[in-house]
């Protein structure tokens, strides 16, 4: 039956939408806004009614007889869904006055010729907005309006039901760009080869893709061509998007194609340089889609400090296909920068394109996961932004002619790549091609010693965990700082902290007595170095560096040809504070290597990483290298802040047809400072720094160490409030003397910059001549002969003394 007899619950005017409200009896829809679209429609009132109880005929199905809509105004005739507007009069689901979708009271025709079928949905579908989806059969059809409409629609709505805009399966040909708005999701019905997807076909030949036509001028001074454009203008600013920011879209499971394809190869027809989707906007997301055929770039992400401002950080792409664009499968941040960054990309495939698959120049870096690219005409991946970037590329692969350039602090870990010879970043694993460090095995060793927490209700121990004491709630130190622990059982500790007995071996009970943990003094916890092995080898721990050099095919030497190796010193006697440094001999680098000592007594579970240099050295403690030639005053390559007894300068192999000077030796305790770097009272100072008293005195002073028995951390240790007095100029000054400085220890050496102690620097011997046998036929003779011998081992620094 198409029409009933109800009863009125109040007054009805004929042509309104009503909903039941019990037994055969209606009201008019005309509530909240929030119920038009939530609360499923019954029909339509065919007769106003003035007073409840009368009776009313309500139209529940078929064509409706009261009256048309009428064709769509400012738009080609469309059939669609039909709504309802805050009256409860139907009207059209592309108008802006319905406020009921995606609750449809019916359709209509092209003509506005309403049928009556409520029908309730929790997406906006397009087809319900005169959307067609046959574009790849017919050229003259044109989606865009209707897709956009549902676009609009949904950021009305303002609401979960309504944010969802979905593509049926079909072929959906637009002629203007799609502006997606806050917060929606534009989604298709599923990515894959066959014909049941949902694919969005930019009619480039026919149709006018700037987005000048929706009041979005050129963004950053360039006039914006796209397919698809998620925008989000700065806040605070009046000038807005006109339909809404575009901020956390989402673009979902569908095709977008270029027709006729503008990329790879490229079409006769030569549109404007336009990209598949211009994201302008922050915290999009784009995933299981494919971009295909472009002039310029599949995805360009891209943002502005010209007004109108534009960030575009925070946007994630993932499960994407990018393919046979004309410029970039993917393009982050070449169009404008200055806020493009800090975004997830994740298994996307960038291939076949004109140019590069994957070019990033974000600003502050990205994160690209298990990418693949392949076949791209000039770069597989390209990373040559300036040096403020940080991007990290994990499990990534590149294959098929093209390569990979990274230059910059870019992490490259595991994958498989080839690279070009020139790209310099940080490399972890088989990573294959290039110079720079790409070949370095990362560990995570660290300290075995924790601080001990006393958490309230205990905490799990296991046999053998080592702790020592840190700072109290009060600020106060614990009894235990200083000293370490060990478990000699597994339990659960008490909550407080135990009354720690600092007797070397006793015991400290710690939790219940019939449970708790039984802690062994292990006696004081001596300054140490504490290491985290970064870089560094899982056979030796004192290893903290051993870096393989790297063939240009990518291939590791063998284990015994390593770069350097830099490894702490554990044999006695040991300096505190000091690593030891070396260079492989087999090594096939050119041996330069620098190299800055430890600070000694780190606290416990500190993280403690050496600073080394391969290259050009502008600043640090000391350096192993080979001299080539003039002295330490005028070499750029050989020259350091100082030297002291115990320094290795490391020769090169002396041509003997060669006459220039390779190197240098320390004859007494010697030492460099500039002139601005007088002593500091309550400073704390790394072991290796010089400073000069105030005034000179013709000495400068080396931090030899930390005095034992002082704070832990070593930003505690300071100097004391007043230079020492030793350090005066009527004081008499002895070299390789120890002065006290409050927790500091202060070495005096001769200050390199008073030309009188250049005499403390010679040149390096290269080795004792043959020596002769005698000829000696008396005593005499035979003295002078091997006392000849004595001042040549002496020369090549074999022998000490007169």
């Amino acid at each position: 039956m198409d029409i009933e007899n109800m009863k009125a619950a109040q007054r009805i005017k004929a042509g309104q939408a009503v909903r039941t409200t019990g037994s055969r009896t209606v009201t008019p829809a005309t509530a909240e806004a929030e119920k038009f679209h939530t609360s499923p429609f019954f029909g339509v009132a065919l007769e106003t009614v003035s007073r409840a109880n009368d009776p009313v005929k309500v139209q529940i199905s078929g064509v409706f007889t009261l009256r048309s809509l009428g064709p769509e105004v400012g738009s080609v005739p469309r059939c669609g869904a039909v709504g309802i507007n805050s009256s409860g009069q139907l009207v059209r689901a592309t108008s802006k006055e319905c406020v009921s979708a995606p609750n449809w009271i019916g359709d209509c025709d092209a003509s506005g010729t309403v049928t009556i079928r409520p029908r309730r949905d929790t997406r906006l579908n397009v087809l319900d907005f005169g959307a067609v989806g046959n574009g790849n059969t017919d050229e003259g059809a044109d989606d865009a309006d209707a897709i956009q409409s549902a676009l609009d629609c949904a950021m009305r709505l303002g609401t979960t039901d309504g944010s969802v805009v979905y593509l049926p399966p079909g072929e959906y040909r637009i002629k203007k760009p799609l502006v997606i708005s806050n917060g929606c999701i534009l989604e298709g019905a599923g990515l894959a080869y066959h014909d049941e997807t949902s694919r969005i076909l930019a009619d480039v030949k026919a149709g006018n893709f700037s987005l000048s036509q929706f009041g979005i001028g050129a963004v950053g001074g360039e006039t914006v061509y796209c397919a698809i454009a998620l925008v989000g203008y700065g806040t605070g600013l009046a000038m807005r998007p006109p339909r809404g920011r575009g901020d956390y879209a989402v673009l979902r499971q569908l095709a977008l194609h270029s027709i006729p394809a503008q990329g790879m190869p490229a079409a006769i027809l030569q549109a404007p340089q336009m990209d598949g989707i211009r994201v302008m906007a922050t915290g999009a997301c784009i995933e299981r889609m494919s971009v295909v055929s472009f002039r310029r770039h599949g995805i360009e992400i891209s943002s502005s400090e010209v007004a109108p401002v534009v960030n575009a950080s925070g946007v994630q792409i993932r499960d994407c296909r990018l393919t046979s664009n004309g410029q970039n499968g993917l393009d982050i941040g070449s169009l404008g920068n200055d806020n493009a960054s800090t975004m997830l990309v994740m298994n996307v495939d960038a291939s076949s394109n004109g140019h590069d698959g994957i070019c990033d120049n974000s600003r502050l870096g990205c994160t690209f996961v298990s990418c693949h690219t392949a076949a791209n005409k000039h770069r597989n991946i390209s990373c040559e932004r300036p040096s403020s970037s940080y991007s990290v590329y994990l499990g990534c692969y590149a294959e098929i002619d093209a390569p990979a350039v990274f230059k910059g602090p870019i992490a490259v870990v595991g994958g498989d790549m080839d690279i070009t010879p020139d790209s310099t970043y940080w490399g972890y694993g088989p990573v294959r091609g290039g110079h720079g460090p790409s070949a370095l095995e990362v560990l995570n060793n660290f300290s075995k010693v924790q601080l001990y927490r006393a958490v309230s209700g205990g905490i799990d121990i296991d046999k053998g965990e080592q702790k020592t004491g840190g700072i109290l709630d009060n600020g106060i130190p614990s009894k235990a700082q200083g000293y370490l622990y060990e478990a000699q059982n597994s339990g659960r500790t008490g909550g407080v902290e135990p009354d720690w007995n600092t007797t070397k071996w006793s015991l400290t009970q710690d939790g219940t007595p019939n449970g708790g943990v039984k802690w062994l003094c292990l006696g004081k916890l001596e300054p140490k170095i504490v290491t985290s092995n970064i870089l560094g080898s899982n056979v030796d721990s004192t290893i903290i560096q051993d870096i393989q050099s790297v063939t240009m095919d990518g291939k590791l030497q063998p284990a015994g040809d390593s770069l350097f190796r830099t490894q702490v010193q554990t044999d006695p006697p040991a300096i505190k504070g000091r690593v030891a440094a070396s260079l492989i001999s087999k090594s096939s680098f050119p041996p330069m290597y620098y190299q800055t000592a430890y600070e000694n007594g780190p606290f416990p579970g500190a993280l403690m990483l050496p600073e080394a240099w391969i290259g050009n050295y502008l600043y640090g403690e000391r350096r192993i290298c080979v001299v080539t030639g003039g002295n330490p005053y005028n070499t750029r390559v050989g020259s350091c802040n100082f030297y002291r007894p115990g320094d290795l300068l490391v020769n090169a192999y002396r041509d003997p047809t060669d006459p220039i000077e390779i190197g240098w030796t320390v004859k007494a305790a010697c030492g460099r400072a500039a002139a601005d770097s007088p002593w500091v009272p309550g400073k704390h100072y790394k072991i290796g720094d010089i400073v000069k008293p105030t005034p000179a005195n013709g000495f400068v002073y080396l931090l030899h160490a930390y005095k034992p028995g002082d704070p832990l951390d070593p930003h505690h240790k300071v100097s004391g409030p007043s230079q020492p007095r030793s350090w005066n100029q009527d004081v008499p000054q002895h070299v390789e003397a120890l002065t006290d400085d409050n927790h500091l220890e202060w070495m005096t050496l001769y200050d390199l910059d008073v030309p009188a102690n250049r005499k403390y620097i010679e040149p390096i011997p290269q080795r004792v001549a043959d020596q002769k046998n005698s000829t000696a036929t008396d005593i005499d003779q035979l003295k002078k002969d091997f006392n000849a011998l004595l001042d040549k081992l002496r020369a090549a620094h074999l022998l000490e003394g007169e």
